[in-house]
């Protein structure tokens, strides 16, 4: 079977580079499988699951949050700002991170201007998903 290559790239560098035969994200108007030889597109990324089919008979699985997603000739790549492999994930630290984002925009809804309200939600938002993720 054709392959594509894939890359699930964070700040911290690569959560996933290799061939895949086929790559599922997404996408900000609902899912979004790829295929080799799919037509180039860009796509927002929602808060998730990424998954990658390794062979036919192999899936690989990434907690994801929000970013982009770009299909261009045999490369398919996401740009998130985190992504967990969904057998790597640690319930207490999504728990504790969850927490702390709570935490944070409970102190910018009491009018502290140093904390970063949208920053807290994202940060609130990619815990959640761990722990449904991890809930399966």
């Amino acid at each position: 079977m054709a392959t594509l290559h894939c890359e699930i790239i964070t700040p911290e560098g690569y959560a996933f580079a290799g061939e895949a035969e086929m790559v599922v994200v997404p996408g900000s108007e609902g899912g979004l499988g790829v295929l080799p030889r799919h037509q180039p597109i860009v796509s927002r990324l929602n808060v998730g699951e990424i998954r990658v089919r390794v062979s036919p008979t192999e899936w690989r699985s990434f907690a994801t949050s929000d970013g982009y997603f770009s299909m261009q000739g045999e490369k398919a790549i996401a740009l998130v700002e985190g992504a967990m492999p969904t057998d790597a994930i640690d319930v207490p630290a999504a728990e504790a991170k969850a927490a702390d984002a709570r935490a944070r925009i409970q102190l910018a809804d009491d009018g502290d201007e140093a904390v970063n309200r949208f920053r807290a939600e994202r940060d609130l938002e990619y815990a959640e998903n761990l722990l449904r993720i991890a809930g399966r």
